[in-house]
């Protein structure tokens, strides 16, 4: 080996061990992550709602009688259930009603008496056809003024005030002892399977919800949801809840008074179908990420609706890509990933 080898030697020794060196720098940790495939699917598009059980418009009647008296006896309370023609009370018609009665049936008689009368006068020709005219009406009119009272007032001193349907008394206007009047309001009863849940909408829904429309109603204090349909939409706000009032009719019978959700279908929404926990940010930002190789790519996102723990959003996701879902939440754009495990979209 001459002198000038042995010079240069030592420097190549050197660059070989520094080469050495760079080769056993560790690879950058990669996150472990989970995926799923993605795929294009539809959700109904819903609007939510809140709002309370309540009598439909034609299922609540108020009862009344057209006769002054007072009531003798109070059978039913607010909330009892009742069967169509059972008793809720009795009521003691006024002296003066009972006289009003008395004197229709006594001019019923007087008049019928003074038609035949008039028949045999008119049988003599002793009464013009014209004079048994007037008598025959006198006689309906008397007749007509009784059937009205009895009507109103039946044909004793007392009247029983019975259920005209099967239902609940909602309300009880009057106490025992009370004295009323002709045409006072008694008590309200309602129809519990003809209830329907009205909820408030924003104005902004106005033209979006049509009656029709399908909903599903959610008891707020829990329990199985029930299937309805939109029967009324109002035009106008209500004025102290500031939304549009919407009359939702349940499949089934619910109770009374209960707050429910309602979610308001009125539509679909087509894009990808995404389970919940892939969506990372918030409703100004949302991303997925989706992996190419073993990097972590990530693809803005709208979210368009939602149902359960499925997402529908718009994107320019890849459907040869998988879908990141368990580990979203720890990766960055271009991020080393391992998929850990894979599952098929629900």
């Amino acid at each position: 080996m001459n002198r000038r080898s042995c010079y240069f030697l030592p420097w190549v020794l050197i660059l070989a061990g520094c080469g050495q060196q760079a080769d056993t720098t560790p690879e950058p940790p990669r996150a472990e992550v989970q995926a799923v495939p993605v795929a294009q699917a539809s959700l109904p598009d819903s609007v939510p709602a809140y709002g309370m059980a309540i009598p439909a418009p034609d299922a609540k009647t108020t009862l009344n009688v057209q006769a002054a008296g007072v009531v003798s006896h109070l059978d039913v309370s607010q909330g009892l259930a009742v069967k169509r023609g059972q008793r809720l009370l009795t009521l003691s018609l006024t002296p003066a009603a009972v006289a009003a009665y008395r004197q229709a049936q006594s001019a019923v008689r007087v008049a019928d008496e003074a038609r035949v009368h008039t028949e045999q006068l008119l049988a003599q020709q002793l009464a013009t056809r014209d004079q048994l005219n007037q008598a025959n009406k006198a006689a309906s009119d008397a007749r007509t003024n009784l059937d009205a009272l009895r009507q109103q007032q039946g044909d004793g001193s007392t009247i029983n005030i019975t259920a005209p349907f099967d239902g609940v008394v909602e309300s009880v206007s009057v106490a025992q002892g009370d004295a009323l009047q002709a045409g006072a309001a008694l008590l309200a009863l309602t129809q519990p399977e003809r209830a329907i849940v009205r909820v408030g909408v924003e104005l902004d829904t106005l033209g979006k919800v049509a009656a029709g429309d399908s909903a599903t109603l959610t008891p707020l204090g829990g329990g199985q949801p029930v299937s309805g349909k939109v029967t009324r939409v109002a035009t106008a706000l209500d004025p102290h809840t500031h939304q549009l009032d919407v009359d939702i009719a349940a499949d089934r019978p619910i109770v009374g008074g209960a707050g429910f959700r309602a979610d308001i279908v009125v539509g679909r929404q087509q894009g990808w179908l995404v389970p919940r926990d892939a969506l990372v940010g918030d409703d100004q930002d949302w991303q997925v990420y989706q992996v190419d190789g073993d990097k972590a790519v990530r693809v803005p996102v709208k979210v368009l609706g939602e149902q359960g723990d499925k997402s529908v959003v718009a994107g320019a996701l890849d459907a040869k890509r998988p879908l990141i879902t368990v580990g979203a939440t720890q990766l960055d754009d271009g991020m080393a990933v391992h998929v850990a495990a894979a599952g098929a979209a629900q």
